[in-house]
């Protein structure tokens, strides 16, 4: 677990102490950071996650939103939160406007997903 400039983050290793994913969450409420995690230059924790997406959609990638409350583009890696208990805006579905938290690891993290 670390803070990179107000974000919390964490580090997980594999089984041989490599750096296998890093997951960086938004600052929280009423806290600002320079730390920014820019998907075509849309911050995904103060642009609106539906704008997020299209972006990466608009690069040719799959997005799985099956839950939308986790989000993951298979075969490349970044996995999106909206899990927040924090005041933030909240869409008609009642979920977060933005993403609360991301995970970058490698390009097959969700397979699991698809097994269902």
């Amino acid at each position: 677990m670390c803070d990179a400039d107000g974000n919390g983050c964490a580090v997980l290793f594999d089984t041989r102490d490599r750096a296998a994913a890093v997951e960086v969450w938004w600052p929280g409420e009423g806290r600002r950071s320079t730390t920014r995690v820019l998907p075509d230059g849309r911050d995904v924790f103060t642009s609106a996650a539906g704008d997020v997406l299209a972006g990466l959609r608009e690069r040719g990638w799959s997005v799985d939103a099956a839950d939308p409350e986790n989000v993951v583009v298979p075969g490349v890696s970044p996995g999106f939160t909206r899990h927040t208990s924090q005041e933030v805006p909240r869409d008609g579905q009642g979920l977060p406007v933005s993403f609360a938290s991301v995970l970058v690891a490698g390009p097959d993290p969700y397979d699991f997903r698809s097994a269902r």
